[in-house]
């Protein structure tokens, strides 16, 4: 049986993000290599490549706890329909649809402590794991994802929900390394230290497309 590991990548808003810093443009090439292997510039890649085996992908929110009823529940319902049309028209071979039964990537709306640990989510390996804001848990055998999990807690404020979901759902597609630094601040959903683009970067969508190349 091969090894099953996870993987996991954390909002901008999270205490234990990994992110590589990049004080100034990237190039395409080294942009690329730092969100998917998380290689410095000019340096070799500290993670393994991951990817999708299939580009037709399902995600879906399949647990919202009481904490979100409300407000909250129609914000997500809304970033989630956004995020999947932005990723479907960036141009790659990935096509998200919604399914909230049994999904690819799952999206959890957990009621958990700022600073807390993950309980019931549902998977095992994941219970008693730290988060803080919200993030992604990608299940990995050799190179290929099996699985991808998004959590969010009631840390994350509401208005970064767009933001957010767009990220999660992009970094569970194999791109598990944020962008530190002013720079990409506004230019990538990549940011670390930043919630405030709601659309993919130009830089996203090709880093997209190298990963899965259109058909």
């Amino acid at each position: 049986m091969r090894a099953l590991l996870v993987w996991l990548a954390l909002t901008s808003s999270a205490q234990a993000q990994e992110f590589i810093d990049a004080e100034h443009a990237l190039n395409d090439e080294d942009f690329y290599r730092l969100v998917a292997c998380a290689a410095p510039p000019m340096d070799a890649c500290q993670k393994q490549i991951v990817k999708w085996d299939k580009a037709d992908l399902s995600v879906g929110i399949t647990k919202m706890d009481r904490a979100y009823l409300g407000g909250k529940a129609k914000r997500a319902q809304a970033a989630l329909a956004r995020a999947i049309q932005e990723v479907n028209s960036a141009g790659s071979a990935i096509n998200l649809r919604r399914d909230d039964k049994n999904p690819d990537i799952e999206i959890l709306f957990l009621d958990i402590p700022r600073g807390g640990e993950i309980r019931g989510s549902g998977f095992t390996r994941l219970e008693g794991t730290p988060i803080s804001a919200a993030g992604v848990r990608v299940f990995v055998s050799e190179s290929s994802i099996l699985k991808a999990v998004i959590i969010f807690t009631p840390a994350l404020q509401i208005r970064a929900y767009e933001s957010a979901m767009l990220e999660e759902i992009t970094q569970g597609l194999g791109f598990l390394t944020d962008i530190g630094g002013t720079f990409y601040e506004t230019r990538s959903i990549f940011s670390q230290s930043s919630n405030a683009l709601t659309k993919l970067g130009k830089q996203d969508i090709m880093a997209l497309g190298q990963h899965y190349p259109a058909r």
